[in-house]
């Protein structure tokens, strides 16, 4: 059996074995234990478009994206977070997921950075930006 276990996590890797036995959420609780008991600053629905804020909760196009302490989530795709951590700087984070969208399996490194004007600017590790209103 042991011999089992080991070519099991040399074949697939250790991360994708203890995902789909239920235990990245028991590292993850090792590696952000405040972030467990409270929701981020930055939890909630945004939207690049503030008319799309109307549609929050709904399936569709032109309706904002959930942005929360298990991931991100959109129509057809979804981002799991797999670290975060602080900057250092105030009211920002780097944050790393696993994201699924069309078939595929990604990771993905971003910094979050929440404004005085209640604004979350987010940088991902190709330059690509986006600036997004807090749907209330």
């Amino acid at each position: 059996m042991k011999q089992l276990i080991l070519a099991c996590l040399q074949r697939v890797g250790i991360a994708s074995v203890l995902r789909r036995c239920g235990f990245m959420g028991c590292l993850l609780s090792l590696t952000i234990p405040v972030w467990a008991d409270t929701a981020p600053e930055w939890e909630g629905y945004w939207s690049a478009n503030a008319g799309w804020c109307a549609r929050a909760g709904d399936v569709g196009d032109e309706t904002p994206t959930w942005y929360g302490r298990d991931g991100f989530f959109g129509i057809e795709w979804s981002c799991e977070i797999t670290a975060l951590r602080s900057t250092g700087m105030a009211d920002s984070w780097a944050i790393n997921t696993t994201c699924f969208d069309a078939g595929f399996e990604y990771e993905q490194s971003q910094i979050f950075l929440l404004t005085y004007e209640d604004r979350l600017l987010i940088l991902d590790e190709t330059g690509v930006t986006e600036n997004l209103v807090r749907c209330e």
